[in-house]
């Protein structure tokens, strides 16, 4: 491994196995999954699941999407919950048994090298995560291998900045006071794939056929008040949280009142709605 892909590697490991991140995570779980049920049901749709099928669900974090995905499988089908935080996967393991789900596995895994043996999974899922992928070749190899002959992965992720109305109101008072520095080529960072055909590309280099890759419009409605949202974007965001804490205290306050006032304007006194560009991709070993 490059020098570059161990520090890529690093610091995904670092803002992603935080304490505090995990405990955020588990915090804002409920309101989190309806808020994100648009990506839910993009990703559902593209991962075309059936009964019975046995589902590897990568950054699966606290469960969403992966406990849709379980329901959608059914009893006979599995799921094979992964992340790289331990931390989050008791916290999905507890929201299943809440659930009343018994049909997941939950396993500390790297995408990067899978302990599965070749061709295990029909499907393989991933919401937000390939963009964390630090080294995505490599990713993508071993997603391939651990699929069955005529199996499908299937990839939601955040499209362009300029299609993002939520995070352009969340990041925008604070990149007028002093941008984020652009991200080092194939470095991860939430907007990586926003480029239309980046994704699918990545895919057929892996060797993956019937590539298809849309680009959406969402809505996200937010269950509760701008300053709530504003906490939790805060409090969730790994590689977000080290920008807004590098602002001095006065700037900081001052990109953090105008984000609110940001809010303010979307939110009818019940809920926030804010819409957002995707980008969907799933490919076929």
């Amino acid at each position: 491994m490059s020098d570059q892909l161990k520090k890529f590697e690093a610091r995904v490991k670092t803002e992603w196995l935080d304490d505090a991140t995990c405990a955020a995570w588990r915090k804002w779980h409920d309101q989190s999954v309806p808020f994100w049920s648009e990506l839910t049901r993009e990703q559902l749709a593209a991962s075309r699941l059936a009964a019975g099928q046995r589902v590897l669900d990568l950054a699966g974090g606290t469960g969403d999407p992966a406990l849709a995905v379980a329901a959608a499988v059914g009893p006979t089908g599995h799921v094979v919950v992964t992340d790289l935080a331990p931390q989050m996967l008791e916290i999905a393991r507890a929201n299943a048994v809440r659930a009343g789900l018994a049909n997941l596995s939950f396993a500390v895994v790297d995408a990067h090298a899978m302990p599965f043996p070749d061709a295990t999974f029909d499907r393989v899922t991933c919401r937000l995560g390939v963009m964390f992928f630090w080294d995505c070749p490599q990713a993508l190899r071993e997603i391939r291998r651990v699929l069955k002959p005529g199996g499908i992965v299937s990839f939601v992720c955040w499209g362009p900045i300029e299609q993002n109305e939520y995070m352009r109101v969340m990041t925008g008072p604070f990149s007028r006071r002093s941008p984020l520095p652009p991200p080092v080529p194939g470095a991860p960072h939430p907007a990586r794939f926003g480029v239309p055909g980046s994704l699918s590309a990545e895919l057929g280099q892996a060797g993956f056929s019937a590539l298809e890759e849309k680009s959406v419009t969402v809505a996200m409605r937010w269950p509760g008040p701008p300053v709530e949202l504003w906490t939790r974007q805060y409090e969730i965001s790994a590689p977000l949280r080290p920008y807004f804490d590098s602002f001095p205290p006065e700037a900081k306050a001052a990109a953090i009142e105008e984000v609110i006032a940001g809010l303010t304007s979307l939110y009818d006194g019940r809920e926030i709605l804010t819409h957002t560009g995707l980008v969907v991709a799933s490919a076929t070993k």
